[in-house]
């Protein structure tokens, strides 16, 4: 049987699902909208968990990694880049707050994936991964009210200026972007202590999951002053 055919079902679904979500709106919207970004947001952050941790943090995809390989053609800092990138990425989409950039910084990503198992001639792996893009893409389509002021500028940069900003109480920003950091630091502290690597990105998931908490209890209360014109998915 071709590939083509074989593979066929790992893109067309997605295109369905993300066809049937965009036209029927409501709570078939929002589903597709938050399986889309958990899906892809655990692949991403597990990929780079896998990298980043000398494939001793199991992630859904991607092959192990090869170090003979890599000190082969002096690639170890790249593939460390790769993690970053790819652990980056996946936390951005895990929010509601930053999903559309995650999202926009994934498309390249996919792209990337796609053509290198194809030039290795990788049997069904470009055809997965393409599926994921187009949940990706359904996921900008979705998003297109915010994202069009990328593709078209308004006439008026002042339309842009004028708009309030979604912010919250500077505690909670700042600790929300601290634990951030943390996850993000700690991420690279393999090759110093695995057990520290796993204790600083814990405490910055948990002060990430805190300051989501303080910023979500804070919009709920009309008295904070909070500018929110933002749609926080």
């Amino acid at each position: 049987m071709s590939p083509l055919l074989l593979y066929s079902p790992v893109i067309l679904l997605p295109l369905l699902a993300t066809v049937v979500a965009l036209w029927a709106s409501g709570w078939w919207r929002r589903l597709y909208v938050l399986g889309a970004r958990l899906l892809l947001g655990a692949l991403m952050l597990g990929g780079g968990l896998y990298k980043l941790s000398d494939n001793h943090i199991p992630g859904l995809m991607g092959p192990p990694m090869n170090h003979t390989f890599l000190a082969e053609h002096s690639l170890e800092i790249f593939a460390q880049f790769i993690g970053v990138a790819q652990l980056l990425t996946g936390l951005l989409l895990l929010t509601g707050r930053f999903a559309l950039l995650g999202a926009v910084l994934l498309v390249p990503m996919w792209l990337n994936i796609i053509f290198l198992t194809w030039s290795q001639h990788w049997t069904g792996t470009p055809f997965l991964v393409t599926g994921f893009l187009v949940l990706n893409v359904g996921l900008l389509l979705h998003d297109y009210a915010r994202l069009k002021w990328l593709l078209y500028p308004p006439a008026e940069a002042a339309v842009l200026r004028a708009q309030p900003l979604q912010t919250g109480p500077p505690p909670a920003e700042g600790l929300w972007w601290l634990g951030i950091g943390l996850v993000v630091g700690g991420s690279l502290l393999y090759p110093v202590s695995f057990r520290l690597m796993q204790t600083t990105m814990l405490v910055g998931l948990l002060l990430v999951l805190a300051a989501s908490l303080w910023l979500r209890r804070a919009r709920l209360r009309p008295d904070t002053g909070i500018q929110n014109t933002t749609d926080n998915r």
